[in-house]
């Protein structure tokens, strides 16, 4: 976890006065890195010790490391996110640092997907009665994702992303159910009033969200959602949300496997489905052929 993260995370837990030096910092690192203790501390209200206590808080013992690890958190940051395409940027440029991003991203997730919350995420999700999926804003079309992946395999799933529906749904499940709630940062009100309803139910709760963050305290179960990765308090998620569907893309790969011929016959079902609703390729091009003069 770099240092802007930790100081996000604990932010709540600090003093008043500490809360307004992780403010400071968190609203311009990139000037805090480059402030003498005098400067922070004048900035922030508080006193020059203030500043060294609350350093101390957050793992750090000077003000100079605290600028240390402020230095290493922007350079690792700065390669993952939005913030590194440049205005005057070309098309070629952009597509090389988007790609890089979510190449980066993917290599990320390979060393930090936790196998054990992977496995009692489908060990739970093969024998509930039913699936139920929630997410909010950026979250919603991912939630739509991954009814659209899960429902195949002949688990009742359903996706909700209006709150009032969420609610209800969280109230009237019970312990037979699993509930899968998306929330990049875990932080959302809502969200986590959502949470703490389907834990009253007696459901299994899974969060696909920040490790540490108040929605992910009450889940069973949480798989990262990279949040670290990029600030999505003013970026529109990007890296986040190829970490999130490649997530998805494994759990129903390894549900459909833990199935075994069962979920095959279902999914040849569900695709055969579709036969009658597309034309097929050499009819059209008897039809395209015919219509020529």
């Amino acid at each position: 976890m770099n240092i802007l993260h930790l100081i996000k995370v604990q932010r709540d837990q600090l003093s008043k006065a500490e809360a307004k030096v992780a403010d400071e910092i968190l609203a311009a690192p990139e000037e805090a890195m480059n402030m003498a203790t005098a400067e922070l501390a004048s900035r922030a209200g508080v006193s020059d010790p203030m500043v060294s206590r609350f350093c101390r808080s957050v793992s750090c013992n000077s003000f100079p490391e605290l600028k240390v690890q402020l230095a290493k958190a922007l350079a690792h940051r700065a390669s993952f996110i939005s913030e590194a395409v440049s205005k005057g940027d070309t098309a070629h440029t952009i597509i090389e640092k988007r790609i890089n991003a979510n190449q980066a991203a993917l290599e990320y997730l390979r060393s930090h997907l936790d196998t054990q919350s992977i496995d009692a995420a489908v060990k739970a999700m093969s024998g509930a009665r039913q699936i139920i999926i929630a997410g909010m804003g950026g979250a919603a079309a991912i939630a739509k994702d991954a009814q659209h992946k899960l429902f195949r395999l002949g688990i009742p799933t359903v996706a909700y992303d209006d709150h009032l529906m969420m609610r209800m749904a969280a109230a009237g499940a019970s312990s037979k159910d699993c509930f899968l709630i998306f929330s990049v940062t875990g932080r959302t009100n809502a969200m986590i009033e959502i949470a703490e309803l389907a834990k009253q139910s007696q459901v299994t709760l899974i969060t696909i969200t920040n490790p540490d963050s108040p929605l992910a305290k009450l889940a069973d179960i949480t798989i990262t959602s990279g949040d670290e990765l990029e600030d999505t308090t003013i970026y529109v998620p990007m890296t986040t949300r190829i970490i999130i569907l490649t997530i998805i893309d494994i759990i129903a790969t390894a549900l459909a496997l833990a199935q075994g011929p069962a979920a095959e016959a279902q999914l040849t079902k569900v695709k055969h489905s579709l036969d009658t609703t597309k034309r097929k390729a050499s009819a059209e091009r008897k039809t395209s052929k015919n219509s020529k003069p």
